[in-house]
């Protein structure tokens, strides 16, 4: 099943406000963080490359801060779908039952106790230092979209108890870090995040409540899950240097740049993709064809504006692309 780019950049987000040099090592590998399409899907194995590369000897504990710059306006009909429920019961059900259509990697479920009910998160790795810095952003998001999403309802902010899959950091600065983010009901080393209510909240009315919304908002939902799980078998080697390219606006990257990106060498990239009757060169510019009607059909865009998002120093080189792929100008096109 295929995932919103908008998780991956969160993750970019955060890690430039924590100091990391994302940016660098995005570029590294032909990547401009700002000129990734927003709207696009990517694979999950192409998001582990990526993040493999912008998360190598980032500390585990940085996660913390990265998970903080998740926001709401990316879970689209998700977010509406939630804040049209009628009860918190609700809300916890449907989280867990669109969880594909959330950033997160790993796996929601809902545990009760006595008198408490707690939403739990199981990372998807937790044995390894990048598993880790990501189950770290993702548990830190998930607590902040459980604040934010009470703020939006018009709910006031749960007392919330916290089981982290962590053990206690040593460093006594580190503690408190942890501490004044998920507040004084910590615990550390349990088997997965927990975020523990008082049972009672789950019959709270949401002021936001409206069936009718709450209905249109679940087909929608589906639908996108749909859309998702088209082409969930691995990726082939062309599949995956297309939904690579495919992020991407703007000048493309090379093919050295795209095997680093993939984990591949640059020479058994080349090799596999003849074995299968194609080259880099050939994808590059079906995608960029894509790209290109795709953008004169919005028609919001110039035709100068376009020739410099599909990466081309001169719009003069644009249109002549454009007449050997489809015999005729981009103008002419689109009269």
């Amino acid at each position: 099943m295929k995932r919103s780019i908008l998780g991956l950049l969160y993750i970019i987000q955060g890690m430039r406000k924590a100091g990391v040099d994302v940016d660098e090592r995005l570029q590294g590998i032909g990547i401009h963080a700002d000129a990734l399409d927003p709207a696009a899907v990517i694979h999950p194995e192409l998001e582990k490359d990526v993040f493999r590369v912008i998360g190598e000897s980032v500390a585990a504990e940085a996660g913390l801060e990265i998970g903080q710059h998740y926001a709401l306006a990316g879970y689209g009909p998700l977010l509406m779908l939630l804040v049209t429920s009628d009860n918190i019961a609700t809300v916890l059900k449907k989280g867990i039952e669109y969880q594909g259509l959330t950033h997160l990697t790993g796996h929601l479920s809902l545990k009760r106790s006595a008198h408490a009910v707690a939403l739990c998160y199981q990372p998807e790795d937790l044995l390894t230092p990048l598993g880790q810095l990501r189950a770290q952003c993702e548990i830190s998001g998930t607590y902040k979209f459980i604040q934010d999403i009470y703020r939006m309802m018009g709910l006031a902010r749960p007392d919330l108890k916290v089981e982290l899959p962590f053990a206690q950091p040593e460093d006594p600065d580190i503690q408190k870090m942890y501490r004044d983010y998920y507040g004084p009901q910590l615990q550390y080393s349990s088997t997965s995040a927990a975020f523990w209510f008082d049972e009672a909240v789950l019959d709270i009315r949401i002021p936001s409540e409206d069936a009718v919304t709450f209905a249109l908002y679940e087909a929608k939902c589906l639908a996108e899950v749909q859309r998702l799980h088209e082409d969930e078998n691995t990726p082939t080697v062309v599949q995956r240097v297309q939904d690579y390219l495919e992020l991407q606006n703007g000048m493309m990257p090379t093919m050295a740049e795209t095997a680093q990106a993939l984990s591949i060498p640059e020479r058994t990239l080349r090799h596999q993709l003849q074995q299968v009757g194609t080259s880099y060169k050939q994808i590059r510019e079906e995608i960029i064809k894509y790209k290109a009607l795709r953008l004169i059909e919005y028609k919001q865009y110039s035709i100068e504006m376009i020739a410099e998002l599909l990466g081309y120093s001169e719009p003069a080189a644009f249109n002549h692309a454009f007449k050997r792929w489809f015999g005729q100008s981009p103008r002419q096109y689109v009269k």
